[in-house]
């Protein structure tokens, strides 16, 4: 079991680091060749619709990997419902995301971006939904070798559109035209998987869905959210430059945090069944990945505490470099941040994550509500502080629920959930 989860982590680790390599370089290349002003419009508008992807998906990974690795006999009904549900929930955010550019009375090559980025959720949803079912299996290269390519062909074209001297809409164009191509190639392979792409939907299943997937949905999308806040409250408050200046280092974070996301997805499966079997053993292997991503998020706290004035000059250029002080408080979230992320698979996990909401909510809002502030009253600096500040709370408080979790018998609790999620189909 260990080596599977071992070997699934490195795989899904190196696939992470490889397109987020790829990400991390096309970032460089348009913050530099872009104005400040037009790179804090493409940072704020790839922000701002990113943090509608949980909407979209409103739980259903989280909750396709808690159920399918305990009814794998029954995958083929359940990738029929929940296409289903997926297709419509895609519509439906494209929708809202629009509305809201046109509320909030933006206007010019920021809405025309806005809307035309607006479109990935149909594409996005269908690309998570067949990765999603491998990973449940433990079949991680698929998604591995899709996020790569769709990485790199969006660099590539994004980085053509630049030099044929096209604006910013275009750069979500490319990746638009990316994502549809990795999109037809996970078409073809979901066949050959036995996958049927015949959407359906049901009223009844819907529901039994929503009963359980709202929480979830609720979870991720706070936490996708989450780590935006200060770039949101930042460029609504001081302005494109200054969010291009703040953009230019919170990638960093949003990039670094897909190494936990890699660890954790490949203990998801393997977490979902020993909270049911074996909660000792359970409670080692958390330690041991603890440990881990603790370790891994040292590194960059180091290298951001010594090195950040030249890492940025080096990678930015001297324009970016009023980033700097605040790269030094991103630094010391990494390691909180990472070992967060784990704590939290167990919790999404159990059938504690109904308690764990209410906790979670007033989290989220104390620190919207401290970016807020601190960004008037200390600017970039005050947003990267808010961070800080919630993932010291945010440790606290998910070592709080492990502990009860791995400490209680709450397996019949559970099994429950389970047998609800078996009779869905």
């Amino acid at each position: 079991m260990e080596k599977k989860i071992a070997k699934n982590g490195f795989y899904l680790l190196l696939g992470q680091v490889i397109s987020r390599l790829i990400g991390f370089f096309y970032f460089i290349f348009l913050a530099r060749i872009l104005s400040v002003e037009n790179f804090g419009i493409y940072a704020w508008v790839l922000g701002f619709v990113y943090n509608f992807l949980p909407v979209a998906d409103f739980g259903i990974e989280r909750y396709i990997l808690k159920n399918l690795p305990r009814h794998l006999d029954k995958a083929e009904d359940y990738f029929r419902h929940l296409l289903g549900l997926k297709t419509i929930l895609a519509f439906l955010t494209s929708f809202l995301v629009i509305t809201l550019g046109f509320l909030m009375g933006l206007s010019g090559e920021k809405l025309i971006s806005l809307i035309v980025f607006s479109l990935l959720f149909f594409p996005q949803n269908i690309f998570h939904l067949i990765i999603s079912f491998q990973n449940a299996r433990e079949e991680v290269l698929s998604g591995v070798w899709a996020n790569i390519f769709f990485s790199l062909l969006g660099a590539v074209l994004g980085i053509a559109a630049v030099r044929r001297g096209l604006g910013v809409t275009w750069l979500f164009v490319s990746y638009l035209a990316a994502l549809l191509v990795m999109v037809l190639g996970l078409l073809i392979r979901a066949k050959k998987l036995n996958l049927p792409l015949k959407p359906k939907f049901e009223k009844k299943t819907a529901l039994l869905v929503w009963k359980e997937c709202r929480f979830f949905a609720l979870l991720v999308i706070m936490g996708n959210f989450y780590l935006r806040i200060p770039l949101i409250t930042i460029g609504q408050s001081m302005g494109d430059y200054w969010a291009g200046i703040y953009g230019s280092i919170s990638k960093f974070l949003e990039a670094g945090v897909l190494i936990p996301q890699a660890i954790s997805l490949a203990l998801a499966p393997t977490f979902s069944r020993l909270l049911l079997t074996d909660k000792k053993k359970l409670g080692k292997i958390y330690l041991r990945a603890g440990a881990l991503v603790i370790a891994l998020g040292l590194i960059p706290l180091v290298f951001f505490l010594f090195g950040g004035n030249f890492f940025i000059n080096l990678v930015y250029g001297e324009r970016y470099l009023p980033a700097a002080p605040s790269l030094k408080i991103l630094g010391l979230i990494f390691p909180l941040l990472f070992f967060n992320y784990l704590a939290a698979n167990i919790i999404e996990n159990s059938s504690r994550v109904k308690q764990f909401l209410p906790w979670a909510v007033g989290h989220f809002i104390f620190v919207f509500l401290l970016a807020i502030i601190l960004s008037q009253k200390f600017g970039i600096l005050g947003g990267a502080a808010s961070l800080l500040l919630g993932e010291i709370l945010r440790f606290f408080l998910n070592q709080k629920f492990v502990v009860s979790i791995l400490a209680k018998a709450d397996s019949d609790s559970s099994r429950c959930h389970s047998d609800e999620s078996q009779n869905l189909f």
